[in-house]
């Protein structure tokens, strides 16, 4: 059934959802076929691929346009009346009545004590003197205009309209009756991909009443022939006859579709005109016969009358992309670019449109670049400086030539200075003529805080060829004497540079910047405190903060010392830790599975490739970069140095150091392969084995003999064999003792049998191999 009811349709409540379509041609009558069903969808998926094709078929596709009825409007003079529509009748004056009416299936309406009174087929300015005049009959002063009769239209009725023919989704469609005959179009989706847009016929009582053109409000914006349809009325989309395709410069390529009788003008302007690059004078057309396809060429003046057939194919070319009367002119001028080719154009007139050589001009040398008839290139040299004095003879262009002027720094070496030392831009600077050896530190921004300025070297390539013949010295090197304000002292530092001089300033001999350290823990006066010199040792800086507290364990000190390290010294420590890479991996590894070395399956071992992948290469890189760590602790005893400052124990600081100073510490961390790794309580006297047996004892897999003990002050000690009996390390309060693992076996060796069985099984292999190939 219809979802329409006789009051879905008001002035205000329509929306586009209220358009309906009939049961007798839904979709519905497929629901019990899927395999139709599918068919259909991709059916309509691949029309609607095509009509995107051809112009105008987004018209009906866009979500962004609509053509629903206005409702929101005046009720319409030549409105027709029917059926269901509601009448709002207001009297107002002498007498006050308001009447909401419904025209009846009879086409009456009925007033109170007026009587029925016949509206349908009536316009409604008709309807309204009918009305007016029959109910003067009843309230007195109509006549006079004493008594006013305003009638109006409220809720409309619904229409039904057949669209048939070429259409999207053909069928019967329930509308408001204010519906045009495009929003019928609209509602159906439009012409298919075989229908018509400039032939849709609306067809009433058997007649043809109005014919649109869909073109016409596409290009001209106007809705000709958009007539207000009636109940039961037919629309019928014709097929297409002739359609066109036009590509290249034109505005708007695509398929268009054309009238009998239209021609390629008409093409063109459905396209929206040439563009700027267009050629006109000649169109490519490719035009259908009975069994071939043929090439047709068409003029600008045939356009008007060159009709069009169905299946054409349109390429308007675009114009060449070179010039007629063109020469341009490069390099060192004021105004270089491209010039118009005038009757006996000349260089030097070429150059004088230019606004002239710039003062850089190389005038030794010109060249014109010119292509011959055959288009092969040639090179036209000429002495420019004799051709601007008039003393050479002028060249006349031709056509497409470029005149090349270089410039004297296109032939001049790329020249540099270098500094290099204690300034404060140090680098390499080009080199300008008449630059001094001061200029060039004024570039650098001058000297740093440390630079020996009187010491300022001058390293100069000998380029004399005598001088290199006679002698084995490649350089010269030049001493002179500055202060921080750059005034001469010996020497002259106006000297003039020359390309490739490099300039070295020394720092002062023993600077050095500010060095601090760091004292923290369990002294008086923690804090940072600079090295005053270079021979300050631990004691020195422990006296400085005020000695220990009354907490302090100064067996358990350590110092953490960061290495500071010169770029050269870097640099070999790299070379170094890559050494180590190649020599921890040319190592084998002792804790490799047998197994993992064989085939699955096979019960043969891997080739050496294979093997050697199966080494842990990240692991590598981690232990050499844990070996040159420059970060670490120094073990010290606190106690010794304070006792005799100055010893073997009492070391120089470094910069950066961080001495800490622990609290007493009262327990044994005992770790590694024991039963319960655990703290204990230290006590003196206490022997190693038995901070060991308070743990729970050794694992199976501790390894005994490389137990060892790590004190407070990141020193160490291990265990000790003689004459088969252990010695044990002193244990202290905040040691730790560790008991390391025992190194991994080679495990699952093959058994003499299975060596055996694997020889058998490969002499077996080498005699079928050796009888084939006999």
């Amino acid at each position: 059934k219809d979802n329409y009811t006789k009051d879905n349709y008001t002035k205000d409540n329509y929306t586009k959802d209220n358009y309906t379509k009939d049961k007798d041609n839904s979709d519905n009558d497929f629901d019990d076929s899927n395999e139709m069903s599918l068919t259909k969808d991709k059916k309509d998926v691949k029309t609607q691929e095509v009509k995107a094709t051809v112009f105008g078929s987004h018209l009906f596709t866009t979500q962004n346009l609509t053509f629903e009825p206005k409702l929101n409007i005046p009720t319409p003079t030549n409105y027709i009346l029917g059926t269901y529509d509601e009448l709002l009748i207001d009297i107002s004056g002498l007498y006050e009545a308001n009447y909401k009416l419904k025209v009846s299936p009879e086409g009456t309406i009925r007033i109170p004590n007026v009587g029925p009174i016949k509206v349908s087929g009536m316009a409604i300015d008709n309807a309204t003197r009918t009305i007016r005049s029959q109910v003067s009959k009843i309230y007195m002063g109509v006549s006079s205009g004493e008594t006013k009769v305003d009638v109006t239209l409220g809720n409309i009725r619904s229409i039904r309209v057949t669209i048939v023919g070429e259409a999207v989704r053909p069928g019967t469609y329930t509308l408001p009756s204010l519906a045009t005959a495009f929003n019928a179009i609209y509602a159906c989706g439009g012409p298919s991909i075989l229908g018509s847009m400039r032939d849709i016929k609306v067809i009433r009582n058997g007649k043809v009443v109005s014919s649109i053109d869909v073109y016409r409000f596409l290009l001209d914006g106007v809705l000709v022939n958009n007539i207000a349809l009636q109940d039961e009325d037919v629309i019928k989309i014709e097929s297409y006859k002739v359609r066109a395709t036009i590509n290249g410069a034109v505005k708007h390529t695509g398929i268009f579709e054309a009238l009998p009788g239209e021609t390629l003008q008409n093409l063109i302007r459905f396209a929206g005109g040439f563009t700027d690059n267009a050629y006109k004078d000649k169109i490519t057309t490719i035009r259908l016969t009975k069994t071939e396809k043929t090439v047709v060429d068409v003029t600008e003046k045939q356009t008007s009358t060159f009709q069009l057939q169905s299946g054409d194919e349109f390429l308007v070319s675009t114009t060449l992309n070179k010039f007629d009367n063109r020469v341009d002119i490069r390099g060192a001028i004021f105004r270089p670019g491209a010039y118009a080719l005038e009757a006996g154009l000349t260089v030097k007139q070429l150059i004088a449109k230019a606004d002239g050589l710039k003062e850089d001009a190389y005038l030794n040398m010109a060249h014109i670049s010119r292509k011959k008839v055959n288009q092969i290139p040639e090179i036209i040299g000429f002495n420019l400086g004799e051709l601007v004095r008039g003393t050479a003879p002028d060249i006349l262009l031709q056509k497409n030539d470029s005149v090349i002027i270089s410039s004297l720094f296109d032939y001049r070496e790329e020249q540099s200075v270098s500094i290099w030392g204690a300034v404060k831009s140090p680098g390499t600077f080009k080199l300008v003529e008449n630059t001094t050896l001061k200029d060039l530190i004024f570039k650098a921004h001058g000297f740093t805080e440390m630079a020996s300025t009187d010491s300022v070297e001058l390293v100069r390539v000998i380029k004399d060829q005598q001088t290199l013949l006679t002698t084995d010295q490649r350089t010269i090197v030049k001493k002179f004497a500055l202060d921080k304000d750059l005034n001469i002292l010996k020497g002259t530092g106006d000297i003039l540079l020359e390309n490739g001089d490099q300039v070295i300033v020394r720092s002062i001999s023993g600077y050095e910047g500010v060095r601090m350290v760091k004292v923290d823990g369990e002294v008086l006066k923690p804090g940072s405190y600079n090295i005053t010199n270079k021979a300050e040792r631990v004691s020195d800086l422990i006296r400085r903060c005020g000695g220990f507290t009354k907490y302090a364990y100064p067996m358990g000190a350590f110092l953490i010392r960061t290495e500071k390290v010169s770029p050269i010294e870097a640099k070999l420590k790299g070379i170094m830790a890559e050494n180590a890479k190649k020599s921890l991996k040319s190592e084998n590894d002792n804790s490799i599975d047998i197994k993992s070395m064989q085939a699955p399956g096979l019960g043969v071992p891997l080739n050496i490739q294979e093997m050697d992948s199966i080494q842990n290469n990240k692991s590598v890189s981690k232990a050499v970069k844990e070996l040159y760590n420059p970060e670490g602790i120094v073990g010290i005893d606190l106690i010794s140095i304070m006792k005799n400052p100055g010893g073997k124990h009492d070391i120089n600081l470094e910069e950066g150091d961080v001495i800490f100073i622990p609290r007493e510490l009262q327990t044994i961390r005992v770790i590694g392969e024991v039963l319960f790794p655990t703290y204990v309580r230290y006590s003196e006297g206490t022997s190693f084995k038995e901070f060991i047996n308070n743990a729970g004892g050794y694992t199976e897999q501790a390894n005994k003999n490389k137990a060892f003990v790590l004190y407070a002050n990141g020193s160490a000690k291990g265990t000790k064999k003689f004459l088969g009996l252990k010695f044990y390390p002193q244990v202290k309060p905040g040691s730790r003792i560790v008991v390391p693992e025992k190194p991994t076996q080679i495990k699952n060796k093959m058994s003499v049998l299975e060596s055996l069985s694997m020889l058998t099984s490969l002499t077996s292999a080498l005699a079928l191999i050796y009888s084939v190939v006999k």
